[in-house]
């Protein structure tokens, strides 16, 4: 199977977006000292611009070697640490592109010991389809298309300076701070239609992105509020903040081998962190190696609020060999939904008590024979009807001998049924049963909360001419998906 689902910079938005779009009308999420600090920026600049005026007309201003004179150049004695100068340091970055063109400009900004490398300020830059095109802290990035959470920083953003130039609050790692993730205020400006560029600098901690629980999940329920709380983190804090927790595998969405991962609803990856280099494929068209498309389903789970699926993926934490996966998907917002999933085993999703009640139904099947088998099992008030537990019977020609909770069917030919998610159920559990035994999954009505749910059957044969079998349904529940 190829484009198994499992840097250094990981940008992430908060919560609130901006709502400004220029440089005199700044209104920054819910943090009223950025207000403050920003009404004083135009006469911060205008002082500065009036201090500049009498230092060219005193001559006092010296001009770095090899740069061409009239270019707009940053002393290097200069620290850029506050929102002041972070415009100031941009500006200066734009004036430089007019004075010099884009191609010498670029160079420049990717240069890490060049004139627009300050520490933790620095100048990146982005064409309006999202292509970087400077980077200087991550060169790996020129010439690509950003994905993730980078790709949420550089598209909204990009929204932000299309009218001229704006700010835009985040969340990022901060390379001074051994990569923790801190807010971060960035300005950015459009140099003409096709392409923009900006800096930023650190505003503080952010908000810790806390799981559920510190214990890997390993029961259904458990598996189910894993993810719950990661939606609800992505929801308070964004999309990109989310993205960015979520791609951290040493963050607190990475519990031993249960990791949360994202995509959108096309099947494209947003979050991975035990493979990051697959974010940006698209899973759409990937079948596991049972030949099913278990992100299609994923999606279609998604889009109806949320649910478990089975398949086989590989296992990082164990040479990636592929083993079985159970997981819980959910929708975050319109634009993506995100998952997790605990590896298992065949005798964990098919446990000893439901292995005896098949054992037990083949037995009275044999004792009492076909007619007085099948009349029990289709008794509702019958030995054989625990609640959402109960059996239910098949000839080899796909024709129902026994379904207590649907009556109507007996009779009924259901060789070419399918499941709601397309699969031909019950073609592979004749296959199964003709084998011996086997674990059949597929969704259908729990007729205990009449709702369309995941079910794990095990089937056998009985005789050579028909089979029989019982399942459990992977509601959030005790179920134990790992010993």
């Amino acid at each position: 199977m190829t484009g198994s689902r499992s840097g250094r910079d990981h940008p992430s938005r908060k919560y609130t977006p901006p709502v400004c779009r220029a440089k005199t009308d700044v209104v920054i999420g819910k943090d009223t000292s950025y207000v403050r600090t920003m009404k004083q920026t135009a006469l911060v600049l205008l002082c500065g611009l009036l201090v500049c005026l009498v230092l060219l007309g005193t001559g006092c201003t010296q001009q770095q070697p090899g740069t061409p004179a009239g270019s707009a150049t940053v002393s290097p004695q200069v620290t850029y640490t506050s929102n002041e100068t972070l415009v100031a340091f941009v500006d200066s970055a734009a004036a430089y592109v007019k004075a010099n063109g884009k191609e010498k400009a670029l160079r420049e900004f990717n240069n890490k010991n060049g004139s627009f490398f300050k520490g933790e300020l620095y100048i990146y830059a982005y064409d309006f389809n999202g292509t970087t095109l400077a980077h200087p802290v991550n060169p790996e990035a020129v010439g690509k298309v950003r994905e993730g959470a980078n790709g949420v920083f550089v598209t909204e953003f990009a929204d932000v300076v299309k009218n001229g130039s704006g700010y835009y609050p985040l969340v990022y790692a901060n390379p001074a701070h051994n990569e923790t993730l801190e807010t971060k205020l960035c300005y950015g400006e459009k140099i003409d239609d096709t392409w923009w560029l900006g800096s930023g600098v650190y505003t503080g901690p952010v908000e810790p992105a806390v799981a559920a629980s510190a214990d890997e999940p390993s029961t259904t329920q458990e598996l189910k509020s894993f993810v719950d709380n990661a939606a609800a983190y992505a929801q308070k804090n964004g999309k990109g903040a989310a993205l960015s927790a979520f791609s951290n595998k040493s963050g607190p969405f990475v519990a031993g081998n249960v990791y949360i991962y994202a995509l959108d609803y096309s099947g494209h990856a947003l979050a991975l962190p035990y493979q990051p280099q697959l974010v940006g494929t698209s899973f759409y068209d990937i079948q596991d190696n049972a030949g099913r498309y278990y992100t299609r389903t994923e999606i279609a789970l998604a889009k109806s609020g949320g649910g478990y699926l089975l398949y086989q993926y590989p296992d990082p934490s164990d040479n990636f060999t592929v083993k079985y996966k159970v997981s819980y998907v959910r929708p975050v917002d319109d634009s993506y939904w995100i998952g997790a999933g605990v590896y298992t085993s065949g005798d964990l999703l098919v446990d000893d008590e439901l292995r005896q009640f098949v054992a037990d139904a083949k037995a009275y099947a044999q004792k009492n024979g076909k007619d007085n088998a099948l009349a029990e099992f289709n008794n509702p008030n019958g030995s054989f009807m625990k609640g959402d537990r109960y059996v239910f019977a098949y000839d080899y020609n796909g024709t129902v001998l026994a379904w207590p909770y649907q009556p109507g069917q007996i009779g009924v030919n259901r060789l070419n049924a399918t499941d709601p998610m397309g699969a031909h159920h019950v073609q592979a559990m004749l296959a199964g049963a003709q084998n011996g035994t086997a674990l059949v999954d597929y969704y259908t009505v729990n007729p205990a909360t009449n709702t369309t749910e995941l079910k794990i059957s095990y089937v056998t044969d009985v005789d050579g001419t028909w089979m029989l079998g019982a399942g459990r349904y992977m509601e959030p529940g005790p179920a134990v998906l790992r010993a």
